[in-house]
This record gives C-alpha cells, structure tokens and sequence, in this order.
C-alpha cells in the first residue's frame, strides 16, 4: 500500500465518521425543533382560553357559548393531532375544559342566536378529546390493592 492510498484510506474514514456525526447531530435538532414548534401553539391556545367566559344554563348568552365551543375544539384539535404536548394540554386545560363540557353537554337548550342545543355543538372531535383527556385523568389516580 502506497502513501497516497493510506493517505486516501484515512481520509475516507474520517469523511465517514463525520458523516455519522452530522447525522447524528441533524436528528438530535429534528427532535428538538418539533419539541419547540409543539410548544408555540400554547400561546394561541391561551388566547382562546382567555376570552372564555363561563356559561350560565340559566341565562345562556349566544357569543359566550361560541367562544366556549370554539375553544372546546381549539383544544380538542390540538390534542388529537398532537400537535402540543400532551402534558402541557392536560396540565393547563383539563380542569376548564371538562367544566365547561360537562355543562355544555348536559344542556338542551337552544343557543341565543343559533338554531341548535348546547349540546349539539359538541363535535365528535371534542368527545374525543374529552375521553381521552378523562382516561389520562383516571390513569394519575393510585390504586393500592389490599
């Protein structure tokens, strides 16, 4: 084996190991940069939540009962697309949007300004979420056997 061709051998591995090493470094950053986008969307998230005002089955108003379902599925939307951390969604939106589901759900009542029931805004989308946020629940409860 001449120089030129050690020379050339010892080239090759070391294009090879740096290679690896990009790879392995582009893959680390993919996972990184999905974990960062998964995370952006809490802020629009937020912005739905917060103009969401509670919903009286006594004196139901129409537009707070369309913000209430609109960010019933911004959130459901979110959760079955996975699009935000799970954690994070269940964390800071389980408590209000299982409030607000139980009682949209529960009610009969026709919406000021719409032709449809409380209850019929509820989209299957939103059940879904609803159920799987309730199992993530039932699943953080300890159970001891005797």
């Amino acid at each position: 084996m001449t120089t030129y061709e050690a020379l050339s051998l010892v080239f090759t591995f070391l294009a090879f190991a740096v290679s690896v090493v990009a790879i392995f470094m582009a893959g680390r950053a993919s996972v990184i940069n999905k974990n960062m986008f998964k995370r952006q969307g809490i802020i629009d998230l937020h912005m739905a939540w917060q103009n969401v005002n509670d919903v009286d089955p006594v004196a139901l108003i129409g537009p707070d009962v369309v913000k209430a379902v609109n960010a019933l599925a911004l959130t459901a939307s979110l959760w079955n697309h996975d699009v935000i951390e799970k954690s994070i969604l269940y964390q800071t939106y389980w408590t209000p949007y299982r409030d607000i589901y139980d009682k949209l759900v529960s009610l009969d009542s026709l919406v000021p300004g719409l032709n449809k029931s409380c209850r019929s805004l509820i989209t299957s989308e939103i059940r879904k979420a609803y159920r799987d946020m309730s199992d993530t629940d039932l699943a953080t409860v300890t159970q001891t056997i005797i």
